[in-house]
């Protein structure tokens, strides 16, 4: 029998979920599979261009099996090397699995995916719509849209990306401090599958770690019929970013490791949350939770954020199934707001060490990568996989 039964009432919702990005839609479908009824919210309209490098580390296909069967819908295609390069492109080094280390996705395929399967499990998708203000009572939580419209629910799941407006809405918090961020600048453009084997070898992303001496990494991440191409930076600076973008694509075109031709001009720019979740404090208010990119859940190694956002959603999926049915049976909203809370400390069992930076001096072993292998392998497992160099 479902832990939750569903509202009759379309207008009232056990939980608003606000943003249908891989945190959104995951928690979506996961709340509507345990009963409870859910309202998706997000200002675009799906499919929605999505600047991401794109690559979802393998855990998450293990981990959640639901993704196999929209895999091939979402041209997820596998990557089992990981190639090095120093800064200057002239050394280089591998790591390779046997096995799938992880998938490149174009997010507008993916995101539409997951956001058809929350669908499909019974999440009701307002679409088009965006947030403009949250409003908290003892009951209800209230989302006030952009039209006018007001949907109430027990309980709001603030899944709305790095500016989160929920977080910022509910009092959680106002921004992100600039040492918290990564900016990032990318570009996607098209590729054949004959391109991708001449320019970037079968089943391989390559990446410069500390290329201009920045901390950070640039990145060619090939997929199904295109490659990433980007930069991202630990820095306030926009305007090095740029910089260090274009001396990226220009020495990939040096190296002819690019499709002739391709436009890389006019790159989108981002920021990513990478860490910033470890010393956050609070993920949970008064009947809202962040997850995802709101909650600052990228790895801060990598910056890789969609296993962590899904992983994220899953266990604020068990803490707000739980709050749900202590408030639909009457008990006093404080035991809601319990269950609520023991998001903060099982979001850490589950992900603090995939979050963390490498306890290491990455310094120091970063420029063994292109002369010992074993050093090559721990720096590729702890890219791909999350482990500890």
């Amino acid at each position: 029998m479902n832990a939750v039964a569903r509202h009759k009432d379309s207008a009232v919702f056990d939980v608003l979920v606000v943003g249908a990005g891989p945190a959104g839609s995951c928690v979506a479908k996961l709340l509507a599979d345990g009963g409870a009824s859910v309202a998706l919210i997000d200002g675009a309209k799906f499919p929605r261009f999505k600047s991401c490098a794109g690559w979802v580390n393998a855990k998450a296909f293990r981990e959640f099996p639901f993704l196999e069967s929209l895999r091939s819908r979402a041209k997820a295609v596998p990557l089992r090397r990981l190639v090095f390069h120093s800064p200057d492109l002239e050394r280089r080094a591998e790591f390779g699995t046997r096995a799938a280390a992880g998938f490149i996705v174009r997010r507008e395929k993916f995101d539409t995916e997951l956001l058809r399967a929350a669908v499909r499990a019974g999440a009701k998708a307002f679409l088009g719509r965006r947030v403009v203000a949250v409003e908290s009572g003892e009951r209800e939580i209230v989302a006030v849209l952009a039209n006018g419209k007001r949907l109430a629910g027990r309980i709001m799941v603030g899944a709305d990306g790095v500016h989160s407006t929920v977080a910022r809405a509910s009092g959680l918090r106002a921004r992100w401090e600039p040492d918290q961020l990564i900016l990032c600048q990318s570009k996607i453009v098209p590729l054949t599958g004959r391109q991708r084997t001449a320019c970037f070898g079968p089943a391989a992303i390559h990446v410069a770690l500390g290329f201009g001496m920045a901390p950070g990494y640039a990145w060619a991440f090939p997929g199904g019929g295109h490659v990433s191409v980007g930069i991202g930076l630990r820095t306030d600076d926009g305007n090095r970013v740029k910089t260090l973008y274009d001396a990226w694509v220009a020495r990939l075109n040096e190296k002819e490791l690019l499709p002739r031709g391709a436009n890389l001009a006019n790159p989108d720019g981002g920021a990513i949350p990478a860490g910033a979740a470890l010393e956050f404090e609070n993920h949970v208010g008064k009947r809202v939770i962040l997850i995802g990119d709101a909650g600052g859940f990228a790895s801060s190694a990598s910056g890789e954020g969609i296993y962590p956002a899904l992983l994220s959603a899953a266990v604020a999926a068990k803490c707000i199934l739980k709050a749900v049915a202590a408030d639909r049976a009457g008990h006093k909203a404080i035991h809601c707001q319990d269950e609520l809370q023991t998001f903060k400390h099982l979001w850490r069992q589950h992900l603090a060490a995939y979050l963390q930076m490498p306890n290491v001096n990455v310094t120091f072993l970063l420029p063994l990568i292109y002369t010992n292998q074993e050093i090559a392998d721990r720096f590729g497992r702890a890219f791909l996989f999350g482990e500890n160099l």
